[in-house]
């Protein structure tokens, strides 16, 4: 009977130790990219490595088959960078108070910290008039490659309302990262319960209700106005107030200077979770993972709307500078250290580095100044 076991247990074993292997072969088989296919991060074969996936790469360049060395992909055999230099440091400018743009750079800065591809970093803090106090800030600095400055449709949306002279595309374009909701929320005292009972009232009366969000005309602003369109409401009779950063909508609310507040999802994500704050919805297609509130769409209200955030560099920064940097944010978002932020945050992995960002902005301003405009911001 012993013996009958055991060779039992052999037979065991070696059934599980093959399909093992089969498993692993047609997983490992079934990432593999031929050249003409690779996108970064992609497997090769190890029969591959030295050779050239021409063009393949961002801005047109090549990637080649080759064991990373570095990260998290250590000792893989993948389409990568072969010439690609990790960044010593990054100097950031924030051009608001903390709140989303400083929680993208905090990301930005320690995915690539957690794939060895920087070594230290340090932030600086530029708010007002809807971002352009930053951006005139960042593009004062000379002769400075490691300065970085996080923006998107808050700023792009409030150099038109502040009507500012500064031009976004005069700085250089690194890339999109990343797409963020917002969300609609109220004290947990709040005598709404619903999106619906909110703007019945803001129907009624529309500066009845004082509603706190980010800087005028950001993406804030402009989910509000948008959402009051959708309901038949002015958007410029809303008795919008305005504030520099998420943290201090949160303030507001729970000090109960204002009745309902707008910010990105990650900022009420804890306050939601302790039930401080709920959620009346948020401008998401599809509700987020893990995260309590109906879509505006859901409830009736037709309006599914993003919040984009990229990099931008000084506009002297060398060409092979800018062309290092944007390689490293490829890697960077195809990163496991990066795709676990985008969980944490309920950001969607919305890239386009170099020239496709710079192409994404010039489509982009124009659409959004005639936002801004027919919004009365």
């Amino acid at each position: 009977m012993g013996r009958l076991m055991k060779k039992v247990a052999r037979i065991g074993a070696a059934v599980a130790v093959a399909a093992l292997l089969v498993s692993s072969v047609g997983v490992s088989h079934a990432a593999v990219k031929p050249s003409a296919k690779a996108v970064i991060g992609d497997d090769c074969t190890s029969a591959s490595i030295g050779k050239s996936a021409a063009g393949r790469g961002v801005d047109g360049t090549d990637l080649t088959c080759l064991v990373v060395t570095t990260g998290s992909y250590k000792g893989s055999t993948k389409w990568w960078y072969k010439d690609v230099k990790p960044l010593k440091n990054i100097d950031w400018t924030i051009p608001a108070n903390p709140g989303g743009y400083s929680l993208t750079a905090d990301a930005i800065t320690d995915s690539l910290k957690a794939e060895d591809l920087l070594s230290t970093s340090s932030s600086v803090y530029k708010p007002g008039a809807g971002g352009a106090v930053g951006l005139g800030a960042f593009q004062e600095i000379k002769g400075k490659p490691e300065a970085a400055m996080v923006t998107g449709i808050a700023m792009t949306g409030g150099l038109y309302s502040n009507k500012s002279t500064l031009k976004l595309t005069d700085s250089t374009p690194i890339a999109k990262i990343l797409r963020e909701y917002d969300a609609v929320v109220v004290p947990a005292a709040s005598k709404y319960r619903t999106l619906n009972q909110l703007m019945d009232d803001l129907k009624a009366k529309p500066n009845s209700v004082a509603i706190a969000g980010g800087s005028k005309g950001g993406i804030d602003h402009q989910v509000m106005g948008l959402l009051a369109q959708k309901a038949g409401i002015d958007p410029t009779k809303l008795n919008y107030v305005v504030f520099s950063g998420g943290p201090e909508v949160v303030v507001s609310l729970l000090s109960n200077s204002t009745q309902v507040g707008l910010s990105g999802t990650g900022e009420f994500a804890s306050y939601i979770a302790s039930g401080k704050l709920r959620v009346l919805g948020v401008s998401s297609a599809k509700a987020l993972s893990g995260y309590k509130g109906k879509t505006f769409v859901s409830q009736g209200y037709d309006l599914v709307y993003g919040n984009w955030r990229g990099i931008m560099a000084p506009a002297d920064l060398s060409a092979a500078d800018r062309l290092n940097f944007i390689k490293v944010i490829d890697i960077m978002h195809v990163s496991p250290a990066w795709k676990a932020q985008l969980v944490k945050n309920n950001w969607d992995n919305e890239f386009a580095a170099g020239t496709a960002f710079k192409a994404f902005l010039d489509k982009h301003i124009p659409e959004i100044n005639a936002v801004m405009k027919g919004l009365g911001i």
